[in-house]
């Protein structure tokens, strides 16, 4: 017996076959939109080919450069070296002149006195023979090798000690780059990825190093602005920084960073990063002398 049956006395008839509960119907599946695929980024299409200027031979060249505003920052390490994606424009900031040897960070090149010009001209251009041609990128290794003949350079033409570090700081960020490449490389073993690595890692802390020993140098004996655009604030979280990274005078750096993290003219980003490295001091130095 139906559920509705009985109710043809009421002129309802074969109500026997009323399904009390429709199936519902099942609507055809939705094709999955297909994806597009996002265009690959490339390091050579933040490029151009930009003209110098050499101030010492007045020799005209190209070489590659970082395209203005074109690479979006990813983060920043404690030390402040910048990451972007896509590319590393730390690798495009050193200006070679292939004719002479002279070489400088980006933010040095301009002209130079005449007694910095000869200095070059005796003691880097009479022994310089060739630069290796780049290519449409730069290779790490060019990249070092480029790094290294602007500090050269200004060891000779006797730049400040804030130029000097400026430019050990610089390289340092450039081999933890190189050591971020190694370990993305599939074609090196786990055994040779380690050994690479630790080999960019001893140079790399060499470098901060001597960053480390010339901007507490520059401190003491120049005004600001140092290294090209510097303000002392910047200088002292640097000196900081750089001193947790590379393992050296911890309690100095603590102490400097204190005043950092107060100073009313520290925006809130320094100010946040020197409290963090505080702590990791202090922790170190509780490592070193337990109580």
């Amino acid at each position: 017996m139906g559920l509705l049956d009985g109710l043809s006395s009421l002129g309802f008839g074969e109500t026997e076959k009323i399904s009390l509960f429709e199936e519902e119907k099942k609507e055809p599946a939705k094709k999955k939109p297909v994806e597009e695929k996002k265009p690959e980024i490339k390091e050579e299409d933040f490029l151009y080919d930009k003209s110098f200027e050499c101030p010492v031979c007045s020799h005209s060249f190209k070489q590659r450069a970082v395209r203005s505003n074109q690479a979006r920052l990813l983060k920043e390490d404690m030390d402040l070296r910048p990451v972007y994606n896509g590319i590393d424009v730390n690798k495009y900031d050193v200006v070679a002149c292939p004719q002479c040897g002279y070489a400088s960070l980006t933010r040095f090149h301009g002209s130079l006195a005449k007694p910095f010009r000869d200095l070059i001209r005796q003691n880097i251009s009479t022994k310089f023979t060739s630069l290796p041609p780049t290519g449409a990128v730069m290779s790490y290794e060019d990249a070092f090798t480029r790094y290294k003949l602007s500090l050269l350079n200004a060891v000779v033409r006797k730049g400040k000690n804030s130029e000097k570090a400026f430019i050990c700081l610089k390289t340092a960020w450039l081999l933890r780059s190189m050591q971020e490449s190694v370990v993305a490389d599939e074609k090196l073993s786990t055994d040779e990825k380690k050994e690479k690595v630790k080999q960019l890692k001893a140079q790399e802390i060499e470098y901060l190093r001597n960053a480390h020993e010339g901007f507490v140098k520059a401190r003491t004996n120049e005004t600001p602005p140092y290294a090209g655009g510097m303000n002392t604030v910047t200088m002292d979280y640097l000196i900081g920084a750089i001193a947790c990274e590379a393992g050296v005078a911890y309690r100095d750096a603590a102490r400097v960073l204190e005043e950092v993290a107060i100073n009313p003219q520290a925006g809130k980003h320094i100010k946040d990063n020197a409290v963090e490295l505080i702590a990791i001091l202090k922790q170190k130095l509780n490592e070193q002398n337990p109580e």
